[in-house]
């Protein structure tokens, strides 16, 4: 494969128009109507199945905050004032997560019942024993529901110190996602953009009590290679995306929009060498991929995760039911057997969009796209969004000359 693939260049080049508009009016008009209709969902309450509300109007706040710091040019975000208020945000976050009360979530539960098949022989993802929650409250038991990339790092991480209650994973969910940040301020050391140790806090302490954070680690090792494939182009990078890729795919299911967005973007529709590179790459990471569901069955694993998740009727039998914004559209027009391949076909239609846009704003709205039409709402994913959205908009001004010379003080 030849290092010199169209994610090399960063930018098409009919982007700037459409990307202009789109940045400037259709994505924050689209982000309020998402924001208002949370906020009707959280004041009616409209659906007697539906649970905590507030998740919703939540994860539409955090959304137009991260298109909000995409947007505002880099000058900005680097007067100490806003840097100030930034750090405190995240000082104020982290005080709040440390000290608020916890009861035991279910999570902590899931996973000790899928310990005890690891530990007994049993395959998580066929059995159904494992331990959930309805939207009564109730126990209720099923297959486990993640992909294994988040089982082995909770796996290993019990097996290593015999200890799993809700502290511990807190530990590791913030010394997860410390990493993440870490990488993220190493990678862009010296480019100018100082602000990025103001949101270390905000990334660390953005979410420990359920399990965002190997998405996190992992696009913050995806964007850091993607980076240095931009300064010095090669097959080996080439290949290490993929590789990332195919670990992003067997963790929670972020990683789905932005591999396909990624790929989809340097395809050439005309070019069968494209054809090639592209596929070859794919194949890379779907292979990967497949390694990591091979102790379990791969059917076995898609079953239990992706098809289970489409399935509103099946998954709110076992789970309990938080209304998002489109899951909870089909429900109000009482048609939730349309809602999953409504979800792929508007998460398809945004990616057949994204050649018009640079890649990482193309990223930033796969990815927010993929979060509105989630069964469930996920706010957790605010750290791994913001980190998305923070190295995206470094490397794209790094594309532009004269916004690089200007964040770096070199502009007169």
């Amino acid at each position: 494969m030849s290092p010199e693939l169209p994610v090399v260049n960063f930018a098409s080049p009919a982007s700037a128009g459409t990307e202009e508009k789109l940045l400037k009016y259709y994505w924050p008009a689209g982000l309020m109507i998402c924001l208002l209709f949370s906020l009707f969902l959280f004041v009616a309450r409209p659906l007697p199945s539906g649970h905590h509300y507030e998740l919703a109007l939540k994860l539409s706040l955090e959304l137009l905050v991260i298109w909000l710091i995409y947007y505002l040019r880099p000058e900005f975000l680097n007067h100490k004032s806003i840097l100030a208020l930034i750090l405190l945000a995240g000082l104020a976050l982290g005080f709040y997560q440390l000290t608020r009360p916890r009861p035991d979530p279910e999570i902590t539960r899931t996973y000790e019942s899928v310990f005890k098949d690891l530990e007994e022989g049993r395959n998580p993802y066929l059995n159904g024993r494992i331990y959930h929650r309805n939207g009564e409250g109730q126990t209720v038991y099923q297959n486990f529901n993640y992909p294994p990339l988040e089982l082995y790092p909770y796996w290993l991480f019990y097996r290593l110190f015999h200890v799993w209650d809700l502290q511990s994973l807190s530990l590791f969910l913030m010394f997860i996602q410390l990493l993440a940040a870490i990488i993220l301020v190493l990678t862009f050391r010296g480019s100018g953009h100082r602000y990025l140790l103001a949101f270390l806090p905000l990334l660390v302490f953005s979410e420990i009590t359920t399990n965002p954070a190997m998405n996190m680690l992992l696009v913050s090792i995806f964007m850091a290679l993607l980076y240095r494939q931009k300064r010095k182009p090669s097959t080996v990078n080439i290949l290490l995306l993929a590789i990332v890729i195919g670990l992003g795919l067997s963790a929670k299911f972020f990683f789905i929009p932005l591999a396909a967005t990624y790929y989809f973007w340097q395809l050439k529709l005309r070019d069968f060498k494209s054809w090639l590179q592209v596929g070859g790459q794919a194949l890379l990471s779907l292979a990967v991929s497949w390694l990591l569901m091979l102790p379990f069955g791969p059917l076995n694993v898609i079953n239990s995760t992706i098809f289970y998740n489409l399935n509103l009727s099946q998954r709110n039998t076992y789970t309990t039911f938080y209304p998002n914004i489109l899951s909870s559209f089909f429900y109000l027009i009482g048609r939730p057997e349309f809602y999953g391949p409504a979800a792929v076909l508007i998460l398809l239609l945004v990616i057949l969009f994204s050649p018009k846009l640079s890649l990482y704003t193309a990223f930033l709205l796969s990815g927010m796209t993929f979060l509105l039409i989630a069964p469930t709402p996920e706010p957790q994913y605010f750290g791994t969004l913001l980190l998305l959205g923070l190295a995206s908009k470094i490397i794209k001004i790094s594309t532009q000359p004269a916004a690089a010379a200007m964040v770096r003080g070199e502009a007169p």
